[in-house]
C-alpha cells in the first residue's frame, strides 16, 4: 500500500469526526511518513509498521469518543458509511523550484524586452508598407500597370501587413505571458 492510499482509506474512515480534526489527524501521519522516508524506509514499510487505517481511525475514534461525552445530536445522527470525500495530500511547492522558475521566467523576459526593441518597429513598419507600395505603384511612370501587377501588388500588401500584425501581437503575447509568469 502506498502513502496515498493509505491515507485516502484512512480520511474515509474518519468520517465521523469534523473536517478539521480529520486534517489534523491527516498531518500527523503525513509528518510519520516523511519521517520514516528520511530513515530510509519504503511507504509499504511504514503501512506495515502503522497497521491497517481502519485500526488506524478506530483507535482515534475510541480516543475521541472516550474524551467527550457524546451529545444527543451525535447518538441520535445517521452517518453514512460511504463517503465521497477524497483526500487530497498537502503538497506544497518547492522553493529552490520555484525560484529558478522565477528566475527563468525572469531571463525570458528581458530577453523579450530587448527583442521588442527591433520587433515592434518592424511590425509597425510591415504594417504600413501597403502605403507604401500603393505610393509607389502611382508614382512609378516608367511602367504601364497591368492587371497581373496590380494583383501581384495587392497580394503583396496584404502578406506585409498580415506579417507585421502578427509579429506584433506574437510579441505582445509574449511579453504577457513572461511578465505573468513573473509574479510579480
Amino acid at each position: 500500500m502506498t502513502k496515498t492510499e493509505f491515507l485516502q482509506q484512512l480520511y474515509n474512515n474518519l468520517f465521523p469526526l469534523s473536517d478539521d480534526e480529520r486534517n489534523e489527524i491527516i498531518q500527523d501521519f503525513e509528518e510519520h511518513f516523511s519521517v520514516g522516508i528520511e530513515s530510509g524506509k519504503t511507504e509499504e514499510q511504514i503501512c506495515e509498521e502503522l497497521g491497517s487505517p481502519e485500526s488506524c481511525a478506530a483507535s482515534y475514534l475510541q480516543n475521541t469518543a472516550s474524551a467527550s461525552r457524546p451529545t444527543e445530536n451525535r447518538q441520535t445522527a445517521k452517518v453514512s458509511p460511504v463517503n465521497n470525500t477524497t483526500y487530497r495530500p498537502n503538497v506544497q511547492p518547492n522553493r529552490n523550484q520555484n525560484s529558478v522558475n522565477k528566475l527563468l521566467w525572469l531571463i525570458l523576459f528581458v530577453f523579450f524586452v530587448i527583442c521588442a526593441i527591433g520587433v515592434y518597429p518592424t511590425a509597425v513598419g510591415l504594417m504600413f508598407s501597403p502605403i507604401i507600395v500603393a505610393l509607389a505603384a502611382i508614382f512609378m511612370v516608367a511602367f504601364v500597370p497591368s492587371g497581373l501587377m496590380i494583383c501581384f501588388l495587392v497580394s503583396l500588401s496584404v502578406a506585409l501587413f498580415s506579417s507585421g500584425l502578427l509579429m506584433f501581437l506574437l510579441m505582445t503575447w509574449l511579453l504577457k505571458l513572461s511578465f505573468k509568469n513573473l509574479g510579480i
